[in-house]
């Protein structure tokens, strides 16, 4: 009877093991099932959860608890769950995470690794679209959330990388905009161009304008074609007040882009801001030789001959009543000087009527002629425009 009772005893021992064997194989074939018919919902939703329910067992029997297939199938099952919406909760996509983590663990030999890696590509496209449809509802702040959560699941993946950085930058969370931008700066994603572009903006906004020219000038030197990138490195600089540093990258672009007339007028600003004045208006000149209606190159271009006129009237004025002949001089270049400037100051007045900048030179003009008829006209206009 012992030996009997033995014996039964063992069988016993050996069925029960064998029934959590095979959840782990109802699990598996319950889940082959879903993918098979996964375009079908109402036919393979029921699959998934049998398929849940086996592995459930599974998972937490003695015998089969440390099993890396029990583990490698839940991770594949629960990230499934977690992709239907019916299912969806922040404790399906946990207990999908930690399947991943255990199999990871029990899988020494690599066996289930390309199953594994199939969990977390279903997590990550979970991720990516909630993040499209928080940013669809232009609720970038959750978008942005949701696309990072993205990364978790596939880390340097770029698409995430890019649309969290988009979504950031436009819930005005800068910091993070930034590292998610500086990120991808080390990849090759395709669309860098617009990455460097944005970051230096952002940098901007940060009021780091020597990071947002470092960003721009390593982004010209990986796309020595983008005139957006070149452009914007100027425009920083001349703002940040390194117009002599820039001049060599203008003229560059001068010569690469002879028909863009913003790099000749750039190079105007550059050359004025130096004090080279003859440079200055050749540049606002070859910008106008561009675009003959160049509104801003005219208004430059006479505002800088007005000043020249200006500064020999001032320096005449200084100088002692012995030095009759050379006051004489300096006022008669002055006043050439104006008059040089007049066709300039007429006809940026004629492009922009309601221009306040071309008003106002054409009106200093007259006053320095005397004109009191011609500055009272533009009084009006000015007046008008308030």
């Amino acid at each position: 009877m012992k030996s009997f009772i033995l014996a039964v005893a063992v069988t016993g021992i050996s069925f029960t093991a064998s029934a959590q064997k095979s959840a782990i194989s109802s699990a598996k074939t319950e889940y082959e099932k879903f993918l098979a018919i996964k375009a079908q919902p109402k036919l393979s939703i029921p699959s998934l959860k049998a398929a849940k329910e086996a592995i459930d067992r599974a998972v937490v029997h003695e015998k089969t608890k440390e099993d890396v297939n029990a583990w490698t199938y839940k991770a594949l099952i629960y990230s499934e769950l977690a992709a239907e919406k019916t299912t969806t909760s922040a404790d399906v996509i946990a207990q999908a995470e930690e399947a991943i983590q255990k199999a990871s663990s029990l899988d020494n030999a690599g066996a289930n690794k390309d199953k594994l890696k199939s969990a977390n590509q279903s997590l990550y496209y979970l991720q990516v679209q909630r993040g499209k449809d928080f940013y669809d509802k232009k609720d970038y702040t959750n978008a942005y959330t949701e696309f990072n959560k993205g990364l978790k699941y596939a880390p340097g993946d770029t698409t995430a990388a890019y649309a969290a950085g988009i979504s950031a930058m436009y819930a005005k969370d800068y910091p993070n905009a930034i590292a998610r931008y500086n990120e991808l700066l080390k990849t090759d994603y395709s669309q860098l161009e617009g990455v460097y572009s944005n970051l230096s903006i952002l940098y901007a906004g940060q009021k780091d304008t020597a990071s947002a020219i470092r960003v721009l000038s390593e982004g010209v030197k990986r796309f020595p074609k983008s005139t957006d990138l070149a452009t914007r490195e100027i425009e920083f600089s001349l703002m940040s007040g390194k117009q002599k540093e820039i001049i060599e990258k203008i003229t560059q672009q001068v010569a690469a882009n002879p028909t863009n007339r913003l790099y000749p007028f750039y190079l105007g600003i550059a050359y004025n801001a130096t004090g080279d004045n003859k440079k200055a208006e050749e540049a606002y000149k070859k910008a106008i030789e561009v675009d003959p209606n160049y509104t801003d190159a005219y208004i430059n271009i006479g505002g800088l001959i007005m000043n020249n006129g200006i500064d020999m009237y001032n320096r005449a004025n200084k100088l002692p009543t012995s030095k009759v002949a050379e006051y004489n001089a300096l006022k008669k270049q002055s006043s050439a000087e104006f008059d040089r400037a007049l066709p300039y100051l007429q006809k940026s007045v004629e492009l922009d009527p309601k221009s306040n900048i071309a008003l106002q030179n054409l009106k200093k003009y007259y006053s320095i002629k005397n004109n009191t008829a011609k500055v009272a006209e533009i009084d009006a206009k000015l007046k008008a425009l308030e």
